[in-house]
């Protein structure tokens, strides 16, 4: 597809030349009833008017007047029913879009434009709700429902909106939320909302012919063409700034539906151009967590592929495209999906292969080069690239196919994906001690012989205790270790299903805190020293949380640590239970992991991990925070855990090349240690660390 606000002879232009644009839209030979009968003329005992005055066109429609540009198009849907609903050109569209939409199939992009359509609901809560993120505002009073999308005048849909007399104000907002905190009052426990039944994540995995069309079909033009046609796979646009067609059908239950006829699936997000990128980091991690709202909205699981369409672009904007995918994919990757990259062959495609070792790679290209081949080949990408069953390759622009009767205007395409549903690293838990002053255990003992574990990590009360929890299956398990030396058995803690890292603390009355983060967000459950756990409380709603840590001070407050866009952000629970707002402590901007550790002096130390190096920041006791210092230069560190022993020395764990390795900050000279050597494993991802009250240090590795 391409950027465009054009009439539909975008078709004309040279694949070659261009590398394959885009996209989508159904027509069939099937009739659709109009839902509401409605027009310029008359709209049953509403009737719908234009006329023209001084300030544009003026429509009224079931009791409200909207003003228009009078060079704006009018659609009457009630008479054209398979008109197609494009949001790339001024219009306004009146009635209910058809569910077979005549639409071309390579549409890219968003301008102001309208569809008013009789509510469904009356009794619906009115106001206007903003999704920034979709260019786009949902507005609805007592008769109509309203979307109104914007390109670069979100004021002028405001005003045409305002002016109407619907409510400007929010039934409730999806605008990113502020790291704020909310009240237990107002949050339970942590659940999704708006969450799907969960397909499996080989619903995106196929090889064969598919297509994909501007607006997702019907179903009965789905089943017509599943049944008559050599596709078996559909790309279907599931949100974004720039997409360009409405999406009648597109809801879960249709997702659903054409799994269990035999569909697979190509997700796709079509996002900020290359044009638009102006802070590549934050803005491909945001589109990769609005992707997979979008997604898990339909019920796409994690181990699925997502795809986003970055269309054909100058090579002078090179380096902020790729730094926006590389964010796109290592956040993607941070929240169990895989990562896909559509783009032209001869731009998007050739900027991956040669740049191929410099940025994080996605986990399959999405070629379009229209040279008529149903393959995967392209002279642009070499054969070990990409080799892996993980290519898509987009042969033929848009015309128009009829399969049972149905005719859709499709881009061809050809898949060879078979990626691994197991996006996320996963092993056992092996806990390893060194007594206070000792030397470490020989062997390290394996507590934990789930091979299904994600991420650990550990906190020991001030009994003696250490609590390991495990996140398997975005669930949350919790182990003892008793002050003998025996561990019980795990007890699931939270069973949410969609936390992707945790984190915990124990404070000096005994509670342990654990945190999860949940599409981006952190919630915070207690376990009372008598073992008894409550529910959860969300302490961050911002949205774009990645990883968490967590440390507790002598005084009894409890810091925890949200990396956000590759920033480090410090939340303070004071020790009478009440959560501080939140305080950016480093804004260096590629932060890929963060650990922390409180002393008994009051001190906390927080570590990030930047290009594989570490970096030490400490704060006082009096709460002035310090510069940051390197502690390891090596540049191949993966992750990292620390933990503060009773004798003032803090001890950085830091897993390099599959290993574990031990640094020390000394107590009582503030000098560092080299590292050494603790656990050669080879396979180790992720490591947690706590020391006990008698001294004795814990490092768990899951491996």
């Amino acid at each position: 597809m391409r950027l465009s606000t054009k009439k539909d002879d975008s078709h004309k232009d040279d694949p070659q030349k261009n590398g394959g644009l885009r996209r989508r839209r159904a027509q069939t030979t099937a009739a659709v009833t109009a839902l509401v009968t409605l027009g310029l003329g008359a709209l049953g005992t509403a009737p719908a008017q234009a006329d023209a005055s001084a300030n544009g066109r003026q429509l009224d429609y079931q009791g409200h007047r909207f003003t228009v540009p009078s060079s704006w198009e009018v659609v009457d849907l009630a008479k054209t029913p398979n008109a197609c609903v494009r949001f790339d050109r001024h219009a306004v569209y009146l009635g209910r879009p058809g569910a077979d939409q005549d639409c071309p199939s390579h549409l890219v992009g968003r301008t102001e434009a309208l569809v008013i359509e009789p509510a469904d609901n009356p009794a619906d809560r009115r106001g206007t709700v903003a999704e920034p993120g979709e260019h786009e505002y949902r507005a609805k009073a007592a008769k109509v429902s309203v979307t109104a999308t914007y390109g670069t005048d979100p004021a002028l849909v405001r005003s045409i909106l305002g002016g109407a007399g619907i409510p400007a104000t929010a039934p409730r907002t999806q605008e990113p939320a502020e790291t704020g905190v909310s009240s237990p009052s107002e949050l339970s426990a942590p659940l999704l909302t708006a969450q799907a039944d969960a397909l499996p994540a080989t619903a995106t995995n196929f090889t064969g012919k598919g297509f994909d069309a501007c607006a997702a079909p019907s179903s009965a033009a789905m089943s017509a063409w599943q049944t008559s046609s050599p596709y078996s796979a559909v790309g279907i646009y599931i949100g974004g700034s720039q997409r360009a067609c409405s999406q009648p059908n597109l809801t879960a239950s249709w997702v659903q539906q054409q799994a269990d006829d035999g569909w697979r699936f190509i997700p796709i997000y079509v996002g900020t151009q290359a044009s638009g990128i102006t802070s590549p980091a934050n803005q491909g991690i945001s589109a990769a967590n609005a992707a997979i709202s979008d997604a898990v909205a339909l019920g796409f699981s994690p181990g699925s592929t997502l795809y986003y369409d970055m269309e054909a672009y100058s090579s002078s904007l090179s380096s902020k495209v790729l730094a926006f995918e590389s964010a796109w994919t290592e956040q993607l990757h941070s929240r169990g999906y895989h990562s896909g990259i559509y783009s032209s062959s001869g731009s998007g495609i050739k900027d991956l292969v040669d740049n191929y070792n410099s940025y994080t790679m996605p986990d399959v290209i999405f070629d379009a080069l229209w040279n008529g081949v149903a393959d995967t080949a392209d002279p642009v990408v070499p054969s070990s690239r990409w080799s892996n069953h993980q290519r898509i390759h987009q042969y033929s622009g848009g015309h128009n196919e009829t399969w049972g009767g149905v005719t859709i205007n499709i881009d061809q395409d050809y898949l060879d994906v078979q990626i691994s549903t197991a996006a996320a690293p996963h092993g056992r838990v092996w806990d390893r001690s060194r007594p206070d002053g000792g030397p470490w255990d020989t062997n390290a003992e394996l507590i934990d012989t789930n091979d299904a574990i994600n991420s650990v990590s550990a906190s020991a009360l001030p009994n003696g205790t250490v609590h390991v929890q495990s996140l398997v299956g975005g669930e949350i398990w919790d182990r003892t270790r008793a002050t003998n030396g025996t561990w019980s058995n795990a007890t699931k803690i939270d069973a949410n299903g969609a936390i992707t890292d945790i984190a915990s603390a124990a404070l000096p009355d005994g509670t342990l805190h654990v945190q999860a983060v949940v599409n981006g967000e952190i919630w915070d459950r207690t376990r009372a020293a008598n073992g008894t756990w409550g529910n959860a409380t969300q302490i961050d709603a911002g949205g774009a949380v990645t990883d968490v840590a967590s440390a507790a001070l002598p005084n009894g407050t409890l810091h925890v640590q949200a990396l956000v866009n590759g920033e480090i952000w410090d939340r303070t629970r004071a020790a009478n239970g009440t959560w501080g707002g939140s305080t950016m402590i480093d804004g260096n901007g590629s932060i890929k992991d963060v650990a922390s550790a409180g002393l008994p002096d009051g001190t906390l130390h927080v570590q990030a991990l930047v290009a594989g190096e570490v970096w030490d920041r400490t704060r006082s006791e009096s709460g002035a925070w310090s510069n940051s210092t390197k502690i390891d230069a090596g540049g191949a560190v993966k992750q990292i855990s620390s933990a503060g022993l009773p004798n003032g020395d803090l001890h950085v764990e830091a897993v390099v090349n599959g290993d574990v390795w031990d640094r020390v900050r000394k107590g009582t000279t503030g000098n560092w240690s080299v590292s050494s050597l603790v656990d050669d494993n080879g396979a180790i991802f992720g490591t947690y660390a706590t020391a006990t009250p008698d001294g004795t240090l814990h490092v768990g590795t899951n491996a």
